[in-house]
């Protein structure tokens, strides 16, 4: 069996870049910016990916187009951001965080102009096409910075911090975003926001390093071929566990803060725009909050790390059950609604610390790999339940609250199927520690 968790070996060891030789022990101030740069693409990243989140349905009013289209939008965006992670985690090995950020923020500005100016479908998938594709470069690229420029033993921290940030992103994209777009119309707020994504595009560019000075880059006979990199990555069960766990925390996540949460409190239960934007500002805020004290938590222990993460998912799903069973013809009360947003946000922190899972157990030349392999896990959950969802709503008029219930019902059972796999790989990997 594979080498498991030794926390008390990890926070010794010196790691955290290309080698043990000569990696960080500490944090230094220019460590900090770097993370704290990279912190700002990917707030900048998340900001654009879940903009549908408020603007769906001016979308759909501005495109003319129905609920399963706009449901195609995301899945779309998604399903390239999926598509791009392995590359994306192989990018961040082998040709460097610097260049790989660049081209993503890049990816996304032009995403974002293209789809500001869309009067039509097709320009308007182009541009999300092109949001997820650079979407998909920022996160893996910023987290093996902060492998190369930080000790291992922050790994779980940092990750929740970044986590954090992104948050402010999704912040951003909420009541700030609903503002904009009633004062400065469509056109203007995301070519705008275009712009201002060139820019960090640049300062990424001419700050960001991809490791410590006297750090020696990797050489390409230090990587194995790339199929043996994924499978052995693949191998180790705390790869697995990330997987899994990310699917778990980060699925009803993305469903509801990405696309399905506005409308389901719009239409399904009689919400305001202004009020649908205020719950979904939560689930933001949920993120943002969890993110810190999980982080030191998860960088404990890993019996603590993997108790933490089976509460929140057992949590999230049974608040969902219950939102969705709550019986036909009721309002569902806004404090059971108003629970479960802030704990889809919570739960989000946790989906970060699940990268630490697959970090412990790869070394560092395959960092990138294993992350990719882990965030896959969320994103693949969330491209099924928003089509499923999509073809559950679509047709002639306005969807009920029984529909969307059931039109929300494959997010809340993908997460419990992952909730069981989660608990069966924690007893293996604790068992397998205590026999080490």
């Amino acid at each position: 069996m594979q080498a498991v968790d030794d926390y008390a070996d990890e926070r010794d060891r010196p790691s955290g870049g290309e080698s043990r030789d000569g990696a960080p022990t500490r944090a230094t101030r220019r460590a900090w910016l770097i993370w704290a740069i990279g912190a700002s693409l990917y707030f900048a990243a998340v900001f654009h990916r879940m903009a549908l989140g408020v603007a769906g349905l001016r979308a759909e009013r501005r495109l003319q187009f129905d609920h399963e289209v706009l449901a195609s939008f995301t899945a779309l965006q998604f399903l390239i951001y999926l598509a791009m992670q392995i590359p994306a985690g192989l990018a961040a090995d082998r040709i460097g965080p610097r260049r790989t950020l660049a081209f993503g923020l890049l990816a996304i500005a032009a995403g974002e102009l293209v789809f500001g100016l869309a009067h039509s479908v097709p320009p308007a998938i182009a541009g999300r096409a092109l949001i997820g594709m650079g979407d998909a470069l920022i996160l893996i690229n910023v987290l093996r910075l902060t492998q190369s420029w930080f000790p291992a033993r922050m790994g779980s921290l940092l990750a929740a911090l970044t986590g954090v940030v992104g948050a402010l992103g999704q912040l951003l994209g909420t009541i700030p975003l609903q503002a904009a777009l009633d004062g400065l119309g469509w056109t203007t707020t995301f070519v705008g926001s275009s712009v201002a994504t060139v820019a960090l595009a640049a300062l990424a560019f001419a700050v960001i390093r991809d490791r410590p000075p006297g750090l020696p880059a990797p050489q390409a006979h230090d990587h194995a071929p790339i199929a043996a990199t994924l499978k052995a990555a693949w191998s180790r069960p705390g790869t697995r566990h990330g997987f899994w766990a990310h699917l778990a925390l980060m699925a009803p996540f993305q469903v509801i803060s990405a696309l399905w949460g506005a409308p389901f409190l719009i239409e399904g239960q009689h919400f305001s725009e202004h009020q649908a934007a205020t719950y979904l500002l939560v689930t933001s805020a949920g993120f943002a909050l969890a993110g810190p004290p999980l982080g030191v938590l998860a960088d404990r222990g890993l019996r603590a790390q993997n108790r933490t993460l089976l509460a929140m998912n057992a949590l999230i799903v049974a608040l969902w059950a219950a939102i969705l069973l709550w019986p036909d013809g009721d309002a569902v009360p806004r404090p059971l609604l108003l629970a479960g947003f802030a704990v889809a946000g919570a739960a989000a922190s946790g989906g970060m610390v699940a990268f630490a899972l697959g970090r412990r157990e790869n070394p560092p030349e395959a960092g990138g790999a294993a992350t990719a392999i882990v965030n896959c896990g969320g994103f693949s959950a969330a491209i099924v339940a928003l089509e499923l969802a999509g073809l559950l709503l679509g047709g002639d008029g306005t969807p009920d609250a029984g529909q969307f219930k059931l039109a929300l019902a494959p997010m809340v059972l993908l997460s419990a199927i992952a909730l069981v796999r989660c608990a069966q790989l924690s007893r293996l990997r604790e068992r397998a520690l205590a026999t080490a």
